[in-house]
């Protein structure tokens, strides 16, 4: 017989399971809410349940800010989450991620589907998306020409700079084919270059009435405009595709508008204190240039020109007479030199000391003969005197005694 487990080793096998379990770990389930309490915290514990069945479930403040209905009971909705059990319990619950009403499930699924799809295609690369104008001359709006939206924008601009004029280009912002309208808004300013900037706007609503600005049509037209657009749709808390395509994403039209233009009072502070701070440095610039040529104007040179040329006329003739000087005393110092060079070379000139009686005896090779004992009887010998040569055969040689 095998050995039994404890209610600890079940629970924690349970677990494994569940944690395991590729189907428990995203779930989508219908149901019906019961027994919903919302927590001071935020969290929201509540049971869905059918005809025969009900199962526990949490949703945690974390995930209910993207709600966009009021959880009670009896209403009927597709929770979006997995599968926990606690184990010191031995209780399974589902952690709720999100949570729509019934009919919308479908929506979420095509809508998520679509977004993967979009960001694969790099439909909202924020690398490729346009830069907003400063201050642009035209502004285009596409809604609804006679919502709140549109009186929304209109005050927030004529606030932030009266007078200020655009374009309105109505269209239908609600219903199966709306996002064709807006569409052809979109056509329509980029065709005419009307616009420096586009708005696509709508007021909050439910899934439904904001669907056709996640339709995949109006994604291309957005990504492939010409001009900036800024996707204002619903509240802050709704999200479209249109926001995620489109250059700048407004919480809410009136931010759009808000987002679109500078405060013109803010601008005039900012023009008039530029001009305040160029003028200082206007001043401050001309004031140092006036000082410099104060400075120079205070020189000598600049009261008596013709003095400060006299002098330097004056410096250059010292300069020249100083040249010549030594110029000559150098020259003098050379031929001096040179003189005296040439005397020493005369010297040992052996013609200069023939001149003087002496001469040169070499025998017949051209030797030098220094002494007697180099000669011998009947040598040919030749003398060289100042004037002439002398040859001669030796009788006798007399040595030094």
């Amino acid at each position: 017989m095998e050995k039994a487990l404890t209610v600890s080793q079940l629970n924690e096998y349970i677990k494994q399971l569940v944690s395991s379990d590729e189907v428990l770990e995203s779930l989508h389930v219908e149901g019906e809410i019961s027994n919903c309490t919302i927590h001071y915290s935020g969290h929201i514990y509540f049971s869905i349940k059918d005809d025969k069945c009900a199962i526990r479930c949490v949703m945690f403040s974390g995930y209910t800010k993207s709600l966009k209905f009021e959880p009670a009971d009896g209403v009927k909705v597709t929770v979006y989450g997995y599968l926990s059990f606690y184990e010191k319990t031995g209780q399974c619950q589902i952690v709720v991620t999100n949570m729509l009403e019934s009919g919308t499930g479908d929506l979420f699924i095509k809508f998520e589907n679509l977004k993967k799809k979009l960001e694969k295609e790099g439909l909202f690369d924020t690398g490729k998306k346009k830069p907003l104008p400063f201050l642009p001359e035209t502004i285009g709006v596409i809604t609804s020409s006679t919502g709140a939206v549109l009186q929304d924008i209109r005050n927030i601009l004529n606030g932030r700079f009266p007078n200020y004029g655009f374009i309105l280009y109505p269209a239908t912002v609600q219903g199966v084919d709306a996002h064709k309208t807006v569409i052809k808004g979109l056509e329509y300013f980029n065709k005419n270059k009307n616009a420096d900037v586009i708005i696509i706007a709508r007021g909050g609503g439910s899934v439904e009435d904001l669907w056709p600005f996640n339709e995949e049509e109006l994604a291309y037209a957005i990504h492939n405009s010409n001009i900036p657009v800024i996707s204002a749709i619903g509240h802050e808390t709704d999200f479209t595709i249109a926001d995620f395509v489109a250059d700048a994403r407004a919480a809410t039209p009136t931010a759009a508008a808000q987002m679109v233009i500078p405060e013109k009072k803010r601008l005039e502070r900012d023009v008039l204190s530029q001009n305040e701070s160029l003028e200082f440095s206007y001043a401050k610039l001309i004031n140092n240039l006036t000082e410099r040529v104060s400075d120079l104007a205070k020189r000598p040179v600049m009261k008596r020109p013709e003095e400060y040329t006299n002098i330097l006329a004056m410096n250059l003739d010292n300069l020249t007479g100083r040249f010549f000087t030594f110029s000559k005393q150098y020259l003098d110092n050379v031929a001096y030199k040179l003189s005296t060079l040439i005397h020493k070379a005369d010297a040992m000139n052996p013609l200069a000391v023939l001149s003087r009686g002496y001469s040169i005896t070499t025998d017949k090779k051209g030797h030098v003969i220094k002494s007697a004992d180099n000669l011998n009887k009947n040598d040919v010998i030749l003398t060289t005197l100042h004037a002439g040569k002398i040859r001669s055969v030796v009788e006798k040689a007399v040595k030094d005694e």
